[in-house]
């Protein structure tokens, strides 16, 4: 067991793009060390969502960040721009061809408004993290990088003891937690010779089932479907693809589609809401303004995301049990993808290659040659599918689980679950029940008594909301 010397670091626990936001909003003392506990801290910025792709496969720059560049964050926006001659020369000659889809954009001049492979936006979070790093050094501070998984975390006298799978423990004077978001539903049978739990981490045996011609069907309509959908692009002519995605309202994602000049669509809304339902009736009403005005998807949504992050939901809804009933509205409203991927589902819907079906999955059969999915349509009836295979992108549900760390704190109280919104509660400026020591996900739900309207699956407002809590806010 290796325990950490008695100076007591500050310790981050995380490895993605929350985890690095608390590390630029660090201020220790001089001379004091900095820990970042992640399974990639060596990696920091990226996390799983932006994480490196294997050299030499044809999906390594396959996936798309949901939302442009700029939307994201401007500064990587001007990243991009600053490196395109770099990044047409990776892209060049790739399936599908994301330089072809953007050439409206770059024809306009709006590299910014470009959905950029997920990796390249990973390069921009690490250079962020080696800049922190820098700084942190030059004010006589030390930054240690620890590839390892916290488990569990103590709080004594003496502070907060972390406690490690690797057999570390850790005494530290203050703690940030910014796990990631919850384990993804499961279904029976989703993880067989013929299905997968999740497309990210079992790419190469999806793989060998596209390549040899087989009907992939997807369980959820969300990003990861969008993935899988690239997945298969990078490995199978257009005109080969056999896909099926399987959502409960039969629909996809609007995409995100960036005009010039840009512009936010400015909700009217009304404050003092008794209850939740007259308040969502009025965000229908303005989201439906707004597409007949015509407003984009981008703009919409950008909008609101704007607006919520200056006026709190409770002003709108000032009773907390009601509010928590409108962010799963909203994040079902107000939902969007990457532009590329959507119009490409688009046509190979009106081809034939690719088909949606409204249904719930209930369970999925392997077979001798592939699986068969029971589904459930809107009206209750039972249905059998046959298809050759199964990647599970349903997202979070009633069984997820949250990460190690994250459990043991709701075990002791330090964080609370929240039964309506199933997401996390914590304190002002994202302070915990334990001194010292905050905690940000992309579940937390309530930040000091203020519900969090738009759920945090979104890079600009947990970065938003760690800056909050650099301020106590």
């Amino acid at each position: 067991m290796r325990v950490l010397p008695e100076e007591r670091p500050h310790v981050i626990v995380g490895d993605g793009i929350t985890a690095l936001a608390f590390l630029e909003i660090c201020a220790p003392a001089p001379g004091q060390q900095v820990v970042v506990l992640g399974e990639a801290a060596s990696d920091l910025g990226r996390g799983l969502a932006y994480a490196k792709g294997t050299p030499g496969t044809p999906w390594r720059y396959a996936y798309l960040l949901n939302s442009p560049a700029d939307d994201i964050d401007p500064d990587f926006a001007k990243w991009l721009a600053a490196r395109w001659d770099q990044i047409t020369e990776t892209m060049e000659g790739r399936a599908p061809d994301w330089l072809g889809a953007a050439q409206p954009l770059i024809a306009r001049g709006d590299l910014y408004g470009v959905n950029a492979p997920r990796e390249f936006y990973g390069d921009f979070m690490a250079e962020r993290a080696e800049a922190a790093i820098a700084r942190l050094a030059a004010q006589g501070a030390t930054v240690e990088l620890i590839n390892d998984q916290a488990l569990a975390l103590e709080v004594s006298g003496k502070g907060v003891t972390l406690r490690t799978k690797a057999g570390r423990e850790i005494v530290a004077s203050g703690l940030d937690v910014a796990p990631g978001g919850p384990s993804t539903m499961r279904f029976a049978g989703d993880d067989s010779a013929f299905s997968a739990p999740s497309v990210f981490g079992h790419e190469d045996r999806i793989a060998a089932h596209i390549r040899r011609g087989a009907e992939i069907f997807c369980v959820g309509g969300n990003a990861a479907m969008l993935d899988v959908l690239r997945l298969c692009q990078s490995l199978r002519d257009e005109a080969d693809l056999r896909f099926v995605a399987c959502t409960p309202d039969g629909e996809i994602p609007a995409p995100l589609v960036p005009r010039l000049p840009r512009k936010l669509t400015e909700p009217r809304l009304t404050k003092g809401h008794a209850r939740a339902e007259t308040f969502l009736a009025e965000v229908a009403a303005e989201i439906a303004r707004a597409a007949e005005a015509g407003d984009e998807m981008r703009e919409i949504r950008a909008g609101f995301r704007a607006h919520f992050l200056a006026n709190p939901l409770t002003d709108y809804v000032p009773d907390p049990e009601e509010a928590r009933h409108v962010p799963g509205k909203l994040r079902l409203w107000l939902r969007g993808g990457t532009r590329d991927t959507i119009a490409d589902m688009h046509r190979f819907v009106a081809a034939g290659s690719a088909r949606v079906i409204k249904a719930m999955v209930s369970a999925i059969e392997p077979g001798a040659e592939g699986a068969t999915v029971l589904l459930r349509d809107a009206q209750g009836q039972e249905h059998r599918h046959e298809t050759g295979f199964v990647v599970n992108c349903a997202g979070a549900g009633p069984n997820s689980r949250f990460d190690p760390l994250s459990e043991d704190m709701l075990r002791q109280g330090l964080i609370t679950l929240c039964p309506t919104t199933r997401g996390i509660r914590v304190g002002p400026g994202c302070q915990t029940n334990a001194p010292g020591v905050r905690y940000l996900s992309p579940v937390t739900s309530e930040i000091g008594g203020d519900v969090v309207a738009m759920p945090l699956f979104d890079a600009h407002m947990l970065r938003a909301y760690v800056a909050r809590a650099a301020s106590g806010i």
